[in-house]
């Protein structure tokens, strides 16, 4: 378990800052969530690597600032230096405890932890802070749609073919061998990035995260890299050093 020692006032305060929602948190307004906890296995500390000067973690919180469309950011953690960074930016932190932090856990579990603690809150939306491409323009079009459906999420369209394998057998799936689809004759398949999911409390409650009355935001391909691995993380570099983002 994770000891938070007295090494300074400031790392004691950012887990005090944590502040009841009834002295400042509106019934049905939308909060923003990140889940940054600290045991990353690929990268160590992954949420705080930089990228383009920033942490992932600060480009998240600064690009959803920039869409204005949330008055409360919360990054729910069980690290230290990640609490310090959240608050060095202006989020909240919500101390995880240590069994809702596992390598093993999944996200609606921590978001449960995070909802049972915070009871006033009822819709949110889980931002990705590894989705380094996350723009303004995608946060602002998904509270849109997020007013007439129970969810909204980002996505993708892969012109990949796909295969399976059936009873020891490879098959195509959902495509025919004699009449193979070219790129131009279809739309492709929606393949969710991660990069957020808008949802709600009764959706977490009967354990889901969406529905079948979801919709979603198609984010351009170049823009659906997530964050994994080394050679990711290169690449979000190079990509970013070579080109100019005005669009944080």
């Amino acid at each position: 378990m994770i000891q938070f020692k007295p090494i300074s006032c400031l790392i004691l305060l950012v887990f005090l800052f944590e502040t009841g929602c009834t002295e400042f948190c509106l019934r049905n307004d939308m909060h923003a969530l990140i889940l940054a906890r600290g045991g990353s296995k690929g990268i160590k500390l992954k949420n705080l690597a930089e990228v383009g000067g920033l942490s992932l973690l600060a480009r998240t919180i600064k690009t959803i600032q920039n869409s204005s469309c949330f008055k409360h950011i919360w990054v729910s953690t069980d690290d230290k230096r990640i609490a310090i960074e959240a608050q060095k930016y202006g989020a909240i932190v919500h101390r995880r405890p240590e069994k809702f932090a596992r390598d093993d856990t999944p996200s609606i579990h921590a978001i449960t932890e995070f909802l049972d603690v915070h009871k006033s809150i009822e819709d949110f939306a889980l931002f990705q802070c590894t989705s380094v491409f996350l723009k303004t323009k995608y946060i602002q079009e998904a509270v849109q749609k997020f007013e007439s459906h129970d969810c909204v999420f980002a996505a993708k369209r892969s012109h990949y073919l796909r295969w399976k394998i059936v009873d020891d057998i490879l098959v195509p799936a959902e495509f025919d061998l004699n009449a193979r689809p070219r790129r131009q004759d279809w739309k492709g398949d929606i393949v969710e990035t991660g990069m957020f999911y808008f949802s709600r409390r009764h959706l977490i409650n009967s354990g889901l995260l969406q529905n079948n009355r979801c919709s979603i935001v198609e984010i351009d391909v170049k823009d659906g890299l997530e964050i994994d691995s080394s050679h990711d993380l290169t690449l979000a570099k190079y990509i970013l050093s070579s080109e100019t983002k005005t669009d944080l």
